[in-house]
């Protein structure tokens, strides 16, 4: 009979050791779905932050008066358009070149074109098309 005394101390470690291995596991799980928010917040600010520097980008060249996208691209980085749409409102949508297969981030702002120059309104922001017609939302490629 004494060599059945420590089998009830071994069970219980061995279940200890279990419920150990099952807390770790659903940590584990925790930290990477945790892991894969963070690694999608960091892309999103990243597109963001080459959407805005796309337009401050854009806001420095030279455009012409037209009633269809202009556009122009900086390097590999980002691309503005403007679209004149009377004949003193202008809006720009500029955006960072994604490497992700999703839609980069676009952002509006409205302006006028003065002599080549863009003159941005003071309140003209925007994060989603302020455009009526959804076929006007379309930048070309």
């Amino acid at each position: 009979m004494q060599r059945e005394q420590g089998s009830s101390s071994l069970a219980f470690v061995l279940l200890i050791f279990s419920l150990g291995m099952l807390m770790l596991s659903g940590l584990q799980q925790q930290l990477d779905r945790q892991r894969f928010a963070v690694a999608r917040e960091i892309g999103f600010l990243k597109e963001y932050a080459a959407a805005v520097s796309a337009l401050a980008w854009g806001s420095k060249q030279h455009w012409q008066k037209a009633n269809q996208w202009q556009c122009k691209r900086e390097a590999a980085q980002w691309r503005a358009c403007v679209l004149m749409t009377t004949k003193d409102k202008v809006v720009m949508a500029a955006q960072g070149v994604s490497q992700q297969k999703s839609a980069p981030v676009t952002l509006w702002r409205w302006g006028k074109v003065a002599n080549t120059q863009w003159i941005s309104s003071s309140h003209g922001w925007a994060d989603f098309c302020p455009l009526t017609e959804a076929s006007q939302c379309q930048l070309p490629e």
